[in-house]
């Protein structure tokens, strides 16, 4: 009774395995109020006709619903074990349903011949000669189990093995004491033990994430998905990833977020039940669904455009407030396209990365992609990135329009990993902020930018400053302005040679501990601009809480200056910028047209392929040996 009771508290009554749990624990818990039952109807003897007929009905009662409960059980670990599969065989089928339909059969014909078991008004209950053949069943269906959960220890982790085995174990002693002494009630109390051991370690609702226990977490995924891949059989999975996700929970809120999470996974549940299609739905933080089905065979393309109208339905109110749901959805076989766990881990958090957006990725497909190795093997990539030096600088000359010369550059990072070869910053540097590892990778690009510096005379070369990118992340590190200091007096670098680049989203979090951090990194003497203007949602006051000295205008805006609304909109931000005293980078120029227009319109400096492309350390030094000499004064102009 505690177990149902629990079951019902803690939401496990959704799911395969859950139900099979509760059919077990009824079952057990219908045989012991039949086996207590029985003590007080049959004792003492003589009994009148209404307790012989109620002692024989309580005593089948509990003979089949006891030879029964260990069927369920036997498939429950299947199930649990992720094996269902097996079952499928007609060999299986027989062995799970032909000895307990031979304890059917002995139990009916118990009715005319009484060789089970019998009830009787002078004898009270006695055992027959047959009954030996329900024990027998029941140690055939223990063995089975027993055997079964030996066979299967690889596809759990401890403690759920242990609670598995602990049921027959328990069973075991608890029919052996009850055979030798039929009085000692003992059979049922160690079943509801064992069944307790399971309900704690393997029957798991905090990894559930919605009331109705319809998706559990990502935890939760990772242990479905090794018991899936260890039990050999063919299942596929459904990745539903909410590409918006972050932006939808901080408009609507936790609450409201959860809602829409359960909505979604309610309207999952309902899609595949009504096909008759077993699926675990898993989900992580912050927008991605994890749908492991048994059926290898059902094609799920055909299944999303009726999802998408459904979900487009049931968010109606929301997408009345502007909140629309882009979803996207990638489909793996296994193990027929993946079989490693960890590769199947990293696919899953990369595969919108490999190609351009399509209404369903296919892992198929996806694994022949160029960028495969290297995404979903990002983490060994940027581990040897930051621990053997495979990173490489990259030096762009910034083209200082006023004096005619390249007074400035960026340094950008370039990835040569001696497996996957050149891995593209436009990988690996999202790569590295979804995985955690920017933080560690960007204080080695400081740091092989300062080396660069105390081994470069870079007045000589006539380059007053290298501008390098901070990412977010850095900023919100409490000791960024003294590991930046200790790298400082290390190479010996003036503060006044090195501009911070940071990007809009840094207005995002802008406050505290980063805000303390920009402004005592200029205390020290280091400028900043501000990359990419253009493409976020930047106003004057924004820039003015920033100790700015730089905006980079972003590339999209270079590539509209030729429309009628383009231009307006260049030579108005130019006024702008100018009004404020920011000097201005214009950045992507590739062409001497483009270059012609932002000089006309008194721009600062001009950074794009017209001018040169990001150069290796040793190219950029003899690039600006041979361009900035024909620059110096007197000399004219390039």
């Amino acid at each position: 009774m505690l177990t149902l009771w629990t079951c019902h508290v803690r939401k496990l009554t959704k799911g395969r395995t859950n139900r099979l749990f509760i059919a077990m624990a009824c079952m057990s818990l219908i045989c012991a109020i039949a086996d207590l039952w029985m003590e007080f109807v049959v004792n003492p003897v003589p009994l009148s006709r209404g307790q012989v007929i109620l002692g024989t009905a309580l005593s089948f009662t509990y003979k089949l619903l006891r030879n029964s409960s260990l069927v369920v059980y036997l498939i429950y670990i299947f199930s649990v074990t992720r094996t269902e599969y097996r079952l499928n065989t007609l060999g299986s089928q027989l062995f799970i349903w032909l000895p307990i339909m031979v304890a059917v059969g002995a139990l009916v014909q118990n009715f005319f011949t009484h060789n089970v078991f019998s009830v009787t008004a002078e004898g009270g209950y006695t055992r027959g000669p047959v009954l030996m053949l329900l024990y027998v069943i029941s140690y055939i269906y223990a063995l089975a189990g027993t055997g079964y959960c030996i066979y299967c220890r690889r596809y759990l982790v401890g403690s759920k093995w242990v609670a598995l085995i602990s049921v027959y174990v328990l069973t075991f002693a608890g029919v052996l004491i009850q055979m030798v002494k039929p009085h000692y009630l003992v059979e049922m109390f160690s079943t509801a033990v064992g069944l307790m051991f399971i309900l704690l370690l393997i029957m798991r609702p905090e990894e559930t994430l919605d009331g109705q226990g319809l998706v559990r977490d990502w935890n939760a995924y990772q242990d479905t998905l090794k018991r899936s891949l260890r039990s050999g059989r063919h299942f596929q999975i459904v990745v539903v990833e909410i590409m918006n996700a972050a932006e939808i929970r901080s408009y609507l809120g936790d609450k409201q977020f959860q809602s829409c999470i359960e909505t979604i996974a309610a309207e999952i549940s309902t899609l595949y039940s009504g096909l008759c299609v077993h699926v675990d739905q898993f989900f992580e933080i912050p927008g991605t669904f994890y749908l492991i089905l048994d059926n290898a065979e059902i094609d799920v393309k055909t299944l999303i455009p009726p999802f998408n109208r459904t979900i487009a339905e049931r968010m109606e109110d929301y997408a009345r407030q502007g909140v629309r749901f882009n979803l996207e959805y990638c489909l793996i076989k296994c193990p027929v396209d993946l079989k490693d766990f960890r590769e199947i881990i990293n696919f899953g958090h990369s595969f919108r990365y490999l190609r351009k957006p399509a209404e369903v990725y296919e892992a198929a497909d996806l694994i022949r992609e160029r960028n495969y190795g290297p995404l979903t093997n990002i983490k060994e990539i940027l581990n040897r990135a930051i621990t053997e030096d495979t990173l490489e600088m990259y030096f762009q000359p910034i083209y200082d329009i006023r004096t005619g010369g390249f007074r400035s550059a960026e340094a950008l990072a370039r990835l040569n990993d001696p497996v996957y070869g050149m891995v593209s910053p436009a990988l690996f540097i999202p790569a590295a902020e979804r995985v955690g590892m920017i933080v560690a990778l960007g204080y080695r690009i400081l740091e092989a930018v300062f080396s660069f510096m105390s081994q470069t005379d870079l007045g000589a070369l006539g380059i007053t400053r290298i501008e390098i990118n901070l990412s977010v992340a850095q900023c919100l590190q409490r000791e960024l302005p003294e590991r930046i200091r200790e790298l400082q007096e290390k190479y010996r670098i003036d503060p006044s040679q090195v501009n911070f680049e940071v990007t809009e989203t840094l207005f995002d979090n802008l406050g505290g501990i980063m805000d303390k951090n920009l402004r005592t990194l200029s205390d020290m003497g280091y400028t900043f601009s501000l990359d990419d203007y253009g493409v976020g949602y930047s106003n004057i006051q924004r820039l003015r809480a920033l100790p700015l000295s730089i905006i980079k205008i972003d590339k999209s805006m270079v590539d509209d200056m030729f429309t009628s609304d383009g231009e307006v909109i260049i030579e108005n931000t130019v006024r702008m910028m100018k009004g404020i005293r920011k000097e201005l980078v214009v950045e992507g120029v590739e062409t001497a047209k483009e270059a012609k227009a932002c000089e006309d319109l008194s721009c600062d400096y001009i950074q794009g392929f017209y001018y040169s492309r990001p150069l290796p350390a040793k190219e950029f030094v003899r690039f600006l040996s041979e361009h900035n000499v024909a620059a110096q004064p007197g000399n004219g102009t390039r």
